[in-house]
């Protein structure tokens, strides 16, 4: 798992170990083992392109997740699979 607060969670490691899993941690930040990695630079991207934009509008829940609506199920397959996942 990569290093997110959530994914240290006491709670959370006793349940995947209680069924049989185990928990290994990526180094930080390592896009090429995390898809959405790959995901937050295509946001990145979208939000440097459209700057201007960005700078103008005042709905800032509308900016994120018309950005996100860009992310395709093609794009989203092809993060996964450029990666170890796949």
């Amino acid at each position: 798992m990569d290093n997110a607060v959530i994914h240290h969670d006491e709670a959370l490691v006793e349940l995947i170990e209680e069924t049989g899993g185990k928990v290994v941690y990526l180094p930080p930040y390592l896009p090429d083992f995390n898809p959405i990695e790959t995901a937050f630079s295509t946001l990145k991207a979208w939000f440097k392109r459209y700057r201007d934009f960005v700078e103008i509008c005042d709905d800032i829940e509308y900016l994120i997740l018309y950005a996100l609506s860009q992310i395709t199920p093609d794009m989203a397959r092809n993060y996964f699979a450029g990666s170890i996942y796949i």
